[in-house]
């Protein structure tokens, strides 16, 4: 926990901090801060006063009559700020409004354009960011950002999206530039798997947690401590490569046979789907059309086909297998999977998962849990958000550092 300083050249700083605090746990008292922070009474009066002041936070009704006078519990005013999260999927592209409570104001999702230039999707993110602000009904000087999701690899530093499989002409790409030069807001660009970790951080209590992203790829992030692994290159999480059956069938698709993404991506379900006569083969070089393909084999097995629950349980006993290689790896608590596919799978992986999890743990854990997503499958677009809000709002010791 980031704590204060009473010096008056980091009023600040110690602003970040309180504001933080509050964001994290709202119904906090003045005394509350103080306690937390380490600042001095005066000074937690004067940073909420410019706060509340600044249409920030407020006060709210103590929640329990008592003697004396009562302490007020000070919230986050959803209104004071704002962040939009673009989440590019090869599937869709999902655009949201999001408010300093944390709260999603507004939000459409758009079918991406395929076999298209990265300028294209540029020109349609600004066009749609300008028109959810403005349909949304607020203030354009009250939002701090835009912050976008994509599929790694990209340099995070630089703001270019590197060269995405799933994005066959976005190679080099230096997508926060053209952002910010189309729509004059700051852009911070993040990996979909790392944003989506970010925004169930957010939510969840628990400090310590891998992230499985289930989308038109398959991702994985490392929550320990509270923080979110980034790695050396800003890139972690690519493990669709690993083994989990070294039997597999060749699908007959472009990833690794026997792979992680072999058994739980769309491309990879829907193609065992026609094999076995379930639906015709759809355009494969259509991420639209796959997952759209993906949604009627849910579907199916939702409605009790044998052989469509029969894909899905197959394919839930595979991904624990490399599940399992990544807890025994990382030794964490909990597993959270999530992202635009999941809502779909959930049915049929859930009840599958922690089990077949616990035969692949070399350590038996007797509170290990495996869940889904607290988040929705909007969670890569609100983790972009996430993204905004923090490095806008959150305290960072770097402004300590004097020139």
């Amino acid at each position: 926990m980031l704590r204060g300083s009473n010096l008056l050249r980091l009023a600040d700083y110690n602003q970040a901090v309180i504001l933080d605090l509050i964001r994290r746990e709202p119904g906090r008292s003045r005394a509350d801060l103080q306690r937390t922070s380490g600042l001095a009474s005066q000074t937690i009066s004067n940073i909420t006063r410019r706060l509340i002041d600044a249409e920030m936070i407020r006060e709210s009704e103590p929640s329990d009559a008592v003697r004396g006078r009562p302490s007020i519990p000070l919230a986050v005013n959803g209104n004071g700020a704002f962040a939009v999260g673009v989440h590019v999927d090869p599937a869709r592209l999902t655009i949201l409004l999001l408010d300093v409570a944390g709260e999603v104001r507004h939000r459409q999702q758009l079918r991406t354009p395929q076999a298209t230039n990265p300028d294209e999707m540029t020109a349609l993110i600004a066009v749609s960011t300008g028109r959810l602000i403005r349909e949304s009904g607020i203030d354009r000087d009250r939002v701090l950002g835009l912050g976008i999701a994509v599929p790694g690899p990209l340099d995070v530093i630089t703001g270019v999206v590197l060269d995405p499989p799933q994005l066959p002409m976005w190679r080099d790409v230096r997508l926060r530039a053209d952002l910010h030069d189309a729509t004059g807001m700051p852009v911070l660009l993040d990996k979909d798997v790392t944003a989506s970790a970010a925004a169930e951080l957010r939510k969840s209590a628990d400090p310590d947690f891998l992230f499985i992203y289930l989308g038109s790829g398959v991702g994985a992030s490392v929550v320990t401590q509270g923080q979110v692994l980034r790695g050396a290159s800003n890139n972690i999480g690519e493990i669709g490569d690993i083994l989990v059956d070294a039997a597999a069938e060749d699908l007959g698709w472009s990833g690794r046979r026997g792979g992680l993404a072999a058994a739980c991506v769309p491309e990879a379900l829907v193609i065992q789907a026609v094999q076995a006569g379930l639906m015709p083969l759809p355009d494969l070089t259509d991420y639209l059309a796959i997952d759209d393909a993906c949604t009627a084999l849910c579907e199916l097995a939702v409605g009790g086909d044998a052989v469509a629950s029969a894909i899905l349980h197959r394919a839930a006993r595979r991904a624990a297998v490399g599940i399992g290689v990544l807890v025994n790896f990382i030794d964490v608590p909990r597993v959270v999977l999530g992202g635009p596919t999941w809502n779909r799978l959930s049915g049929a992986f859930l009840p599958v998962l922690e089990d077949a999890v616990r035969r692949e743990l070399v350590v038996s854990r007797e509170a290990f849990t495996v869940v889904g997503s607290a988040v929705g499958e909007q969670i890569a677009a609100q983790g972009a958000a996430e993204l905004v809000m923090d490095h806008f709002l959150a305290p960072r010791a770097s402004v300590l550092v004097m020139d």
